[in-house]
């Protein structure tokens, strides 16, 4: 439109042309000011949240308390008393350590910790690797090295990092959970996790081998068919195996093997439990290896003559048997490879669960899940490992020796919307929760708002987030835009984000994604509001 307007004709017919060309051009002038405004708001929204990291650097390298409390040179300081801790009133929660926080209600995406464990899964067949390279947490996978967790969280042993590399935890200090991928390739060792107590004295006399003092409950879901051994096996399994399984039996001091069979009551069943265990862990190495080698001798003579010479038995001794020898053929001579005799086998389907609680015997023995636990890497190992010694010393008194085995289960129905809907998986623990929501193509869900920070991972389809318009109707100055692949992780702090989650009508199947928290029901109860 130029600058200096012509008269306006007098015929009607071109007075009606020119309010038309006059209206036209203006619509024109409109749209490109309003399109130069947005680019303009977004370009300041990213400038403050490269001002906000800026200031709270300056401010810690500068000794000011992140909270605004000012360390002055001027008066002579008095003895520091300890800071206090975020979270220290979440009791019974671990305390978490100060940090420079990030804002509420936004989000970020976060680079997790790939690590390679000999009994993960080689190459890009392994679920770590693929997500770890969507994420950022591997440059380039390597099809020889074989890829076993991928952590996402704050632990010290495996801190996730923002985009610009800043480690999570600088800005939310020690997260009380720890989400992990597994690709278990072969059988993980054979283990317990302790509870707080004994945590916190294992780690004050071994910090090397138990590096934090915290318990470590987890829960785990299943991404593919899981096989996995968890808890003990009932008293009248247990004698079955023996009976069945002279070789086993040999290592078994017969005093325990009696006690075994006199059980009567729930309290003489578990000690009858612990006895025999304790028996088997004590016998002479030499003796357990032979009586391994001459068990693995039989049964292998058994599978090749078939199933019309082999000796009957119910199902679930026979899968024993066969696990057994599979454990063997990954750990020759680890008389820990007789493992299923003792502990129930689960077979646990995509999407089914299972809680291990401290103190309880358990080794994955091959598929993919996602772990989601207390903030610990502390393992006291029973066998089957190529790295860690096991230690009886802490082992055989922390176990619980409770029988019977974990229920297996779908998370309970949490929220539906059209095209989405939400499953909840809370044990009863303060430290964490999960939740899968899976969205239809073509719809979207919106991300609720927390009270506390979030982790989200994307495990299948593809799909982007949207903003939505705040309270008032307008368009947030954040905009939090992000394709979304499996491997994707997103780090959301607490608060109101006003975020959707897409997935496009021409995706081949549902967007599916999970996101860990700290357990809700339980924050609710304490009643305590983030400081």
């Amino acid at each position: 439109m130029s600058n200096q307007m012509s008269e306006p004709p007098s015929n009607p017919q071109d007075l009606t042309l020119f309010v038309q060309n006059l209206l036209e051009q203006m619509q024109t002038r409109f749209e490109t000011m309003s399109n130069q405004i947005v680019d303009r708001i977004d370009e300041m929204g990213n400038r403050i949240d490269d001002l906000e990291k800026s200031i709270a650097e300056l401010t810690e390298q500068a000794g000011v308390d992140p909270e605004g409390e000012a360390q002055t040179a001027a008066v002579p300081p008095s003895p520091p008393a300890a800071p206090r801790p975020r979270g220290a009133d979440r009791a019974p929660l671990p305390p978490r350590g100060r940090a420079l926080r990030t804002c509420p209600g936004h989000c970020y995406r976060v680079a997790p910790r790939v690590l390679p464990k000999a009994w993960g899964i080689r190459g890009r067949d392994s679920r770590v690797a693929r997500y770890g390279l969507a994420s950022r947490g591997l440059e380039a996978v390597d099809s020889s090295e074989t890829y076993g967790e991928l952590w996402l969280g704050t632990h010290a042993r495996g801190a996730a990092s923002l985009d610009d590399g800043t480690p999570l935890s600088r800005w939310e200090g020690d997260l009380p959970w720890l989400l992990k991928v597994l690709s278990v390739g072969r059988c993980q060792a054979l283990a317990a996790h302790p509870d707080r107590r004994l945590a916190a004295e294992l780690h004050g006399a071994a910090p090397d081998i138990y590096p934090d003092g915290n318990h470590k409950p987890k829960l785990v879901v299943a991404l593919t068919p899981l096989e996995a051994l968890v808890g003990f096996r009932r008293r009248s399994e247990l004698a079955a195996c023996l009976r069945s399984n002279p070789e086993f039996a040999a290592c078994v001091g017969p005093e325990a093997q009696l006690k075994l069979h006199l059980a009567t009551d729930e309290a003489s069943r578990t000690a009858a439990v612990k006895d025999v265990f304790a028996s088997f862990m004590a016998c002479d190495d030499a003796k357990a290896r032979a009586s391994l080698a001459a068990l693995v001798g039989r049964l292998a003579g058994e599978q090749r003559a078939g199933p019309s010479t082999a000796p009957r038995g119910p199902a679930w001794e026979r899968k024993a048997a066969r696990t057994v020898l599979r454990l063997q053929s990954q750990y020759p001579g680890d008389r820990a490879a007789m493992a299923p005799f003792f502990l129930n086998y689960l077979l646990v389907a995509p999407g089914e669960s299972f809680y291990v609680a401290p103190g309880e015997p358990h080794a994955l023995v091959a598929g993919e899940c996602l772990e989601l636990a207390a903030s610990s890497d502390n393992v006291v190992v029973a066998g089957l490992s190529d790295k860690r010694p096991v230690d009886l010393d802490a082992l055989l008194p922390m176990l619980s020796y409770a029988t019977g085995g974990p229920d297996v289960e779908f998370g309970a129905h949490l929220s539906s919307a059209p095209g989405s809907h939400t499953l909840r998986y809370a044990p009863d623990v303060a430290d964490f929760e999960l939740t899968v929501t899976s969205v239809d193509a073509g719809a979207a869900c919106r991300l609720e708002a927390l009270p506390v920070p979030s982790i989200l991972l994307v495990v299948a389809g593809v799909g982007t987030t949207r903003s939505r318009p705040g309270p008032d109707g307008s368009s947030p100055r954040r905009k939090h835009m992000y394709d979304l692949a499996p491997g994707t992780a997103l780090y959301v702090t607490e608060g109101a984000i006003h975020l959707d989650v897409v997935a496009p009508a021409a995706s081949a199947g549902p967007l599916r994604f999970v996101r860990a928290s700290e357990n809700l029901d339980a924050w609710r109860a304490r009643g305590s509001p983030r400081e």
